[in-house]
């Protein structure tokens, strides 16, 4: 079993850059659509945060050619959970991870190969990578 700890989003001097980077606040219905829309236009989310009130809002970014990424926003643990064993043994890595106050997952993956650059453009919006522990 996995012991999950979520992305932080840090205060400082990222917090002006990290506020105009997310996207607005969309209901259930649109986050398909915007993904998709984006998708086109050659950006995928790198983090992916949910809030019962609000609804779910992205940090998207343009990734290098060939990166693979997934991500799941709004899943009860137990889905989140599902998902992300599906994913192990497989050439992904969990890259963030926002857990709502209502306890409800939002997570991002991408290929193991791309992990390392899609760290740095978190770290540049003052966002940490998700972390795990075998246990």
């Amino acid at each position: 079993m996995r012991t999950y700890t979520p992305s932080q989003v840090l205060t400082g001097e990222t917090d002006v850059l990290r506020q105009h980077s997310f996207t607005r606040w969309m209901s259930p219905d649109l986050t398909q659509a915007a993904v998709d829309f984006c998708r086109n236009l050659g950006l995928v989310p790198a983090y992916s945060e949910y809030s019962p009130s609000h609804g779910t809002r992205y940090l998207f970014w343009h990734p290098p050619q060939g990166a693979l990424v997934e991500v799941r926003s709004g899943r009860a643990k137990e889905k989140f959970e599902e998902i992300d064993s599906a994913k192990r043994g497989q050439p992904w890595r969990l890259l963030s991870l926002h857990i709502s106050d209502a306890g409800l997952y939002s997570a991002v993956w991408i290929s193991s190969e791309h992990y390392e650059i899609a760290k740095v453009y978190l770290a540049a919006h003052g966002i940490t990578t998700a972390e795990f522990q075998e246990g």
